[in-house]
């Protein structure tokens, strides 16, 4: 049973590490979104996933002699899920910490759009939802292609986590003007218009109805915005036509080639 505590140590080690940076970081800050409110909101987040690691190392300390390999195999990967979580709560920490330093390097270059949408739907974790995409030809933008596609994972993850599940999921990508526009699209109840700015914010709280218990830091549109930003493109989100629904909307500088 080593490995349980193996497990239990590293991810403690790892939360600890984290926390540290940040209340380093962030104790002088001040105003709603800084200082105790801040650090209150992100030692929830954190506690979550700890104890949900920590639930399950000590049950399968009781229990492992008598688990089937099946349950042995499902106790790992909610653990991995659960640590998956916890690492992810500290890289996107790390991530505002140098976006408000000012201390991320974007390499833009043409990119075209289609190779750019593909490669992350492929990758993407929607679960049961199935995805529909329409990508205008020959669409090529100027972007920095790993945070691009970082921010298109993440409006992906916006999509499948605050919708119902099963539910399809659309991307658009088409040209206007010297933009081209990429629309995540969702059926979920869809963002209040008081709230559609308010989702932007560092450590943003704010969910659609319905969805309140859903976990994370509020700083995965934090940082897509201020990656969309930097590249002198812009995110937004705006309702759907009809019931519900939310369009996450992106838009990045076309690419324009020259003549000959």
């Amino acid at each position: 049973m080593a490995w349980v505590a193996a497990i239990l140590a590293v991810v403690i080690a790892i939360a600890a590490m984290g926390w540290a940076v940040w209340t380093r970081r962030h104790s002088n800050t001040r105003g709603p979104t800084g200082g105790g409110a801040a650090a209150s909101m992100i030692a929830h987040e954190m506690k979550n996933p700890l104890m949900a690691i920590k639930g399950l190392a000590a049950t399968g300390r009781r229990h492992y002699d008598s688990m089937s390999e099946d349950e042995r195999r499902e106790f790992f990967e909610l653990i991995n899920e659960e640590a998956d979580r916890l690492i992810l709560i500290i890289e996107q920490t790390a991530m505002a910490m140098r976006i408000e330093a000012r201390d991320v390097e974007y390499d833009v270059r043409p990119e075209t759009v289609a190779d750019l949408i593909e490669e992350v739907v492929e990758r993407a974790s929607l679960g049961k939802h199935p995805i529909e995409i329409e990508i205008e030809p020959d669409l090529t933008v100027r972007c920095d292609r790993v945070r691009t596609a970082e921010v298109l994972a993440s409006l992906l993850d916006n999509a499948a986590k605050f919708s119902p599940e099963s539910s399809p999921i659309s991307v658009r990508a088409f040209r206007n003007d010297r933009d081209a526009v990429i629309e995540v699209e969702d059926l979920g109840p869809g963002v209040a218009p008081e709230d559609r700015e308010r989702i932007f914010e560092r450590y943003a709280s704010t969910r659609p109805r319905g969805y309140e218990e859903i976990p994370g830091a509020g700083l995965s549109l934090f940082i897509s915005r201020a990656h969309v930003n930097a590249q002198g493109g812009s995110v937004r989100a705006d309702g759907a036509v009809g019931d519900g629904g939310t369009i996450l909307r992106l838009r990045l500088p076309v690419e324009v080639r020259s003549a000959g």
